[in-house]
This record gives structure tokens, C-alpha cells and sequence, in this order.
């Protein structure tokens, strides 16, 4: 026993090992997974924030470089000084940038030295002192000089160019060159295969809401890229967008990669850039190898782990595998015959039940015919007595004892063959087995007035004829038991047939079926439903013992609602299958 226990207790710790190891190794490969992953996206974000701010500072020169060059113009400072028109120089230059260049939307403004605006290419307003509403051209206007930003106006989110405009010296105005976001979102599509969309910061919402470019709101935020893709809106509709404009790198959500890109300007978060990209566009293929390769030396050291384990387990415990290996046979053979024993038992309480009620039943169908016995017998003795016994009565009274005694000694024969103790198969016809079946009820069912309706297919069979007779005797008694409860008309069908290599007989009554809460156990041994005075719980296991191992068949029981000369009836229903 002390070595059992050693041997236990170093198994249970190996096995420990090997869950520790399997254990330790899935959370350390999980672990630097997670790590490489998160050093990927963290790669991938970083670098779409500085191709993001590149685009936005290489828009932001070229909105410069072109407010410079046309600062150069003559022709503008002559609208300035002459109030002429500027639309065959500027439209003509709009148009060619739009079709030989990524700037699809340039706008231009002049506006005079007193603030007021006097020509917009986007417009054909004019001549409205925008210097009341715009800080930073009151700012330009009190100190000429250049201004290159990024600013929220009533129109968009706009890269603006500011120049002075000077005459002779004198400063006359400022040229306003205008650029949008839009060139750096389909760079960022087109290049890369992402989804970007920019959220203005939505305190700006209100001055956006009548004069907006793009007429696209979200929630609060003004939508300032025209191109936006309609699965990106409907997909922030109902997200926390405010949250998504907090973060920090990137999030991964909804099998996307979210990376969010601030637009600030003079310590102002003006809008926010944010850019989507699908998970399975990433390419984490090195990662993927890592991580089945990092598994197979896991899967091959615990393999190596095993083996080992599995040999020394085998050298030391052979020897006493070998006598558990005897020790459990001889326990296995003596349950078996313990078994036995006890199947024998319950078999002979079963056949004792079985014999006092047919005790019970013989009783039953002599008494009428012993009293008519003695009657006769009576009768003949008393007018013998009285001198008024004649030849023709003695002859009548003698013959009708003869009849009776005759009936009764068929009955003795009827039961006997029950007890027989043939035990070996013999061939037998069904509506036999059935018709001797019914007579050994035949008394009980007339005097409750159960009516049985049979329907036999007569066929020869060749099994244990009263085994098979024990089981439907076994299936009667508890269907009469259930009907003498009940204060209805009575019936117990029985259908034969057969049915491919099997012959299925079927009882069934109309006495209310079994509960369904014990349905499932009534072939249990010592189950009863009765009081312990009428049943022992032994009979329905004993028939699924002779049907399983002395037949070879199978009895089942369900409850069934059916019809019967218009009237609906429901109750148990056994299904016998009998191989042939």
C-alpha cells in the first residue's frame, strides 16, 4: 500500500509538471504574441500618424506656394486698387489645377486693406466685411505679413494661405488661398487601402451648420472630407465617437484597426483624422509562424515530457499492473456470480408472485363450478333422503358433476403448462400464445368487465414460449391493476405482426398511461407504484430481463392518445419485439 501511494503521489506530480509546463508555455506564447501583435499595430499607427501629418504639412507648403506666386500677379492688386474683375485669371487657374493636379477644390479670396472680402471664386458674394468675424485676418490686418494655417471657417476645414499685397509699398490687401483635406484622404485610400474620415472638434458645429462644404454631419462633428465612405458613417452612427476621438495610438474593434490623428493649430485641436483598416488587410503572417511554430516545440518537448513519463511509469509498474490486473478479474468474476445469484432471486421472487396470483386466478375460476358440484350433490343426497330420487334425476344430478369436474381439470392443464419448466425454445403458433394468455384471465376480466380487443397475425414462431408467456402475464396484471382503479369502461388492446426479421406484439389499455416523472424508470428493480402488499417492483424488471438476455429482444413503454369507436382514450402502451 506504502508503495501505491508513492507511486500515486509521483504520478500526481508529473502530471502536475506537465500542466504546469503546458500552462506556463500557452501563456508565454500568448503573452509575446500579444506583445508582437501590439508592436505591429503600434508600427502600422505610427506610421500612418506621420504620413498623415505629411500629407498635412506638404498641403499646407503647396496652399503657401501657390497663394505666392499669384501674390505676384499684377492683376490682382489692380482688382484691389481698379475694384476690376478677377474671374478670367483665377476660375481658368482653378479649373487646370483641378484636372492636372490633386487640388480638386482651390478657392481664392481677396479682401481689402478695411477687411472687407471684394472677390471669392467659390461664390458670387461680396463686398461683406469678414473682419468682424475672423480674429486672425484682424490680427494680418493691424500687422501685414504672411500667414500659412490650418483654421474653422463657416465653410470647411481649410488649409489657408494669407499674403499682404503691397502697391508702391503700400499695403493694399490680402490674397486668401484656400485648400481642403479631401487630396489627403484619397491619398491615404488609394495608397494605403484605408478608410479615413475627418471629425471636426464640434465646438466648431454651429459656425459649420448653414454654409458647411459638404453638408455631411455625424452625430455633433462636422464630416470635412467629401469622400467619405458610407460604410464608415454608418458604422460610427450608433458608436461613442467622442470616445474614439480620445484615443491615444489605436484601438482594435470590430476587427478593425483605429488609429486616430489630431489636427492642432496653435495648441487648438481643430479636428481629429480618423483611419480605419481592416484586420485581415494587415499582413501578420511572421506572427502567425511564430505562434504554430512556437506550439510545435511545446507540443514536441510535452510529447518528450510524456514518453519519458510513460516509460519509467511502465518499468516501475508493470509487475504490479500485472497482479491489480488478477486482482480485478477475480473481483469482476466474483460481482458476476454475485450477480447471478441475485438475478436468480429476483427471478424466483417474480415466478412466487407470479404462481399466488395464478393460485389466485385457479381459485377464482373453481369456485362457481365446486358449488355447482356440491348442489348436485346435495340435491341427490336430500331426495334420497325424502324417497323422491328417481333414475332420471340421479342421471341428470351424476352427469352435470361429470361435465363440471371435466371443466375443471382443463383448467389444471390450462395453469400447468404455465409452470412448466421447459427452458429450452420450441416452436409455437402466436394466437396460441395469446389464447392461453387470455385464459388464465378470463375470470378476473369478465367479472370487471374488461373487453379485450386482439388483433393476431397468426404466425409460427420458435422461441422460450414461457418466458415470453411470463412477461405478457407480467404486462396484463399491471394493465388490470391500473383499470380496476378506475370507474370507466375498460379496455386492453393486443395487436401482433410481423414486422421484418421481428414479431411485435402490443398492449395497450386505456387506464391514463404512466406519469411522466416515472415513466422512465418503471423497468427499474423494486420501482413500484403499488403499496408493498400488492407489489413487489420486481415484475416489469424481471420481463426486460428475459427479453434482453434469455429472448434477445427489447420491450419498451410510452403513453399514447388514441381513438376508439369515436371515443378518445389515452394510457400505457408496451411494444414487445420478439427476433425471429
Amino acid at each position: 500500500m506504502k508503495k501505491n501511494r508513492y507511486l500515486i503521489s509521483n504520478l500526481f506530480i508529473l502530471i502536475i509538471i506537465c500542466l504546469t509546463v503546458v500552462l506556463l508555455g500557452s501563456y508565454s506564447i500568448l503573452q509575446k504574441e500579444k506583445e508582437l501583435l501590439n508592436e505591429k499595430y503600434t508600427s502600422i499607427s505610427q506610421n500612418f500618424k506621420d504620413k498623415s501629418n505629411s500629407l498635412i504639412q506638404t498641403k499646407k507648403n503647396a496652399t503657401l506656394a501657390i497663394a505666392l506666386t499669384l501674390a505676384e500677379d499684377e492683376r490682382i492688386k489692380d482688382i484691389l486698387l481698379n475694384n476690376e474683375s478677377a474671374d478670367y485669371s483665377l476660375d481658368k487657374l482653378s479649373q487646370k489645377m483641378r484636372e492636372y493636379t490633386d487640388f480638386k477644390n482651390v478657392w481664392f479670396q481677396i479682401i481689402n486693406k478695411d477687411g472687407f472680402s471684394v472677390y471669392r471664386s467659390w461664390t458670387d458674394n461680396k463686398n461683406d466685411k469678414i473682419k468682424n468675424f475672423r480674429l486672425d485676418l484682424q490680427e494680418l490686418l493691424k500687422n501685414p505679413s504672411v500667414k500659412n494655417t490650418i483654421s474653422v471657417g463657416i465653410y470647411d476645414i481649410t488649409f489657408k494661405s494669407m499674403i499682404p499685397l503691397y502697391k508702391n509699398d503700400k499695403f493694399i490687401g490680402v490674397l486668401e488661398s484656400i485648400t481642403h483635406f479631401n487630396s489627403i484622404t484619397r491619398e491615404l485610400r488609394n495608397t494605403h487601402g484605408v478608410e479615413p474620415i475627418i471629425l471636426v472638434n464640434s465646438i466648431f458645429t454651429k459656425q459649420l451648420k448653414d454654409n458647411s462644404f459638404t453638408k455631411i454631419f455625424l452625430q455633433n462633428h462636422y464630416v470635412a472630407n467629401l469622400s467619405v465612405s458610407q460604410a464608415i458613417l454608418d458604422y460610427l452612427e450608433h458608436r461613442e465617437i467622442d470616445k474614439l476621438l480620445e484615443i491615444k495610438d489605436y484601438i482594435i474593434k470590430d476587427e478593425k484597426l483605429i488609429i486616430n490623428v489630431p489636427i492642432i493649430e496653435n495648441e487648438i485641436k481643430l479636428a481629429n483624422v480618423l483611419i480605419f483598416k481592416d484586420l485581415n488587410q494587415i499582413d501578420i503572417s511572421e506572427i502567425i509562424e511564430f505562434k504554430k511554430n512556437a506550439f510545435f516545440y511545446l507540443i514536441s518537448f510535452l510529447l518528450f515530457l510524456c514518453f519519458t513519463i510513460f516509460i519509467i511509469g511502465y518499468y516501475l509498474y508493470t509487475k504490479r499492473l500485472k497482479e491489480l490486473n488478477i486482482i480485478l478479474q477475480q473481483t469482476i468474476d466474483e460481482e458476476i456470480v454475485k450477480n447471478d445469484e441475485k438475478n436468480k432471486i429476483l427471478f424466483q421472487q417474480n415466478k412466487m408472485a407470479a404462481m399466488g396470483e395464478m393460485i389466485g386466478n385457479i381459485a377464482h375460476q373453481w369456485r362457481q363450478p365446486l358449488s355447482m358440484i356440491t348442489i348436485a350433490a346435495s340435491s341427490i343426497k336430500l331426495k334420497k333422503e325424502l324417497g323422491l330420487l328417481d333414475d332420471k334425476d340421479c342421471d341428470e344430478s351424476l352427469n352435470h358433476i361429470v361435465d363440471t369436474s371435466n371443466y375443471l381439470s382443463n383448467t389444471i392443464d390450462d395453469f400447468q403448462y404455465y409452470f412448466s419448466p421447459n427452458k429450452k425454445k420450441n416452436p409455437f403458433y402466436t394466437k396460441d400464445l395469446i389464447d392461453k394468455l387470455l385464459k388464465l384471465h378470463t375470470m378476473d376480466f369478465t367479472d370487471k368487465n374488461i373487453h379485450v380487443i386482439k388483433n393476431i397475425d397468426n404466425i409460427e414462431i420458435i422461441s422460450f414460449e414461457n418466458e415470453l408467456l411470463q412477461v405478457l402475464i407480467n404486462i396484463l396484471n399491471n394493465a388490470k391493476d391500473e383499470l380496476f382503479k378506475k370507474e370507466i369502461e375498460r379496455y386492453i388492446f393486443i395487436d401482433g405482426y410481423k414486422e421484418k426479421e421481428n414479431y411485435i406484439i402490443k398492449i395497450k389499455d386505456n387506464a391514463g398511461g404512466i406519469g411522466e416523472e416515472i415513466i422512465d424508470r418503471i423497468f427499474e428493480p423494486y420501482f413500484t407504484t403499488k403499496h408493498k402488499s400488492k407489489g413487489t417492483g420486481i415484475g416489469l424488471y424481471m420481463c426486460q430481463e428475459i427479453m434482453s438476455k434469455h429472448i434477445g429482444g427489447t420491450i419498451r413503454v410510452f403513453n399514447e392518445k388514441y381513438e376508439y369507436k369515436n371515443q378518445e382514450f389515452s394510457g400505457a402502451k408496451f411494444e414487445i419485439i420478439i427476433p425471429l
